[in-house]
């Protein structure tokens, strides 16, 4: 089976680092309303731990679980783990929700896969949507790969897939536009078992950095959050509640393009000046959305 994580250093992906950012000021915008600190995160570390390394620097989080089902490398995750609070469990995800996680804590779940839809996918988000509690957490990564054949891929997911969805849909750039589609109707599937708890969509993101990748996400709720973590959000662009997705196209820049753009941003505004630099004028634009998010990377000296 192939291991992502020995092609590319997790860590060094821009606009996934972009990603997570964004994550971050999303739940800290909330705070008001739940306290992050107090969750469990129980997500796919990895050897980089890149996810956990963040929410905890940003979020204050302490209690952390993170899995991987390859076995041969079990020494490498547990090597790895940047904090001593950190729990490293063999197992698949299915498996470890159904036999050892507390559905009684606060959770905040992250699925990160590095596969294309699967019905793994769609039972992991039927599981936790009838485990859930009122604001608890949960998002899913996976890659935004249109199937090969599209008749096939209709059939397998056919319980899934909403009927306003048009042949078009399945192909290239629309493709994001199926899958919120049918996660949006895994959550409402498996929250057929709960009383009185929903799911307000908060991500709805796609990206690449090697392969192109679709987040979607949010939080289960209940009574009248709904309007108040709403309410919270609406000064962030990235935050969708329906099929209109969110595509961080964002230019890579050198260390000098960034910081000659930074120099021109007003900043009652965070738009951008134009300037002659050689980049197109999209992807200035572009930057002018995410540079609060944008990553530098640079080697140290000591």
């Amino acid at each position: 089976m192939s291991k992502s994580y020995e092609k590319i250093n997790y860590v060094f992906r821009l606009k996934k680092q972009i990603e997570r950012k964004m994550i971050i000021e999303t739940l800290q915008q909330i705070s008001i309303l739940i306290d992050i600190s107090k969750y469990h995160y129980f997500g796919f570390g990895s050897v980089y731990f890149a996810d956990f390394l963040l929410f905890h620097k940003y979020l204050n989080i302490n209690s952390m679980t993170s899995i991987d089902h390859n076995k041969e490398d079990e020494k490498r995750f547990a090597f790895n783990k940047p904090y001593g609070f950190i729990t490293f469990k063999i197992s698949d995800s299915t498996t470890f929700m159904e036999r050892e996680l507390k559905w009684e804590d606060k959770l905040f779940i992250w699925l990160d896969y590095d596969g294309n839809l699967g019905m793994t996918m769609i039972d992991d988000a039927k599981l936790v949507a009838s485990k859930s509690k009122p604001l608890d957490i949960y998002l899913v990564t996976m890659r935004a790969t249109s199937p090969p054949n599209i008749d096939d891929f209709k059939e397998e997911f056919a319980l899934y897939i909403p009927r306003k969805l048009k042949y078009k849909d399945f192909k290239g750039k629309e493709f994001p536009k199926v899958l919120n589609g049918i996660m949006t109707a895994s959550i409402e599937s498996g929250l057929n078992t709960q009383e009185n708890i929903r799911f307000l969509q908060l991500f709805n993101i796609t990206y690449s950095d090697a392969s192109k990748m679709y987040t979607f996400g949010g939080i289960f709720y209940k009574d009248n959050k709904c309007a108040d973590l709403k309410d919270r959000l609406s000064n962030l662009h990235y935050i969708s509640h329906d099929d209109r997705v969110v595509d961080i196209d964002c230019p890579i820049l050198t260390l000098k393009e960034k910081i000659t753009l930074d120099s021109r941003i007003k900043a009652e505004k965070g738009e951008l000046t134009r300037d002659e630099l050689g980049l197109k004028d999209k992807d200035i634009k572009s930057y002018g959305s995410y540079y609060k998010y944008y990553p530098q990377f640079f080697e140290s000296v000591y």
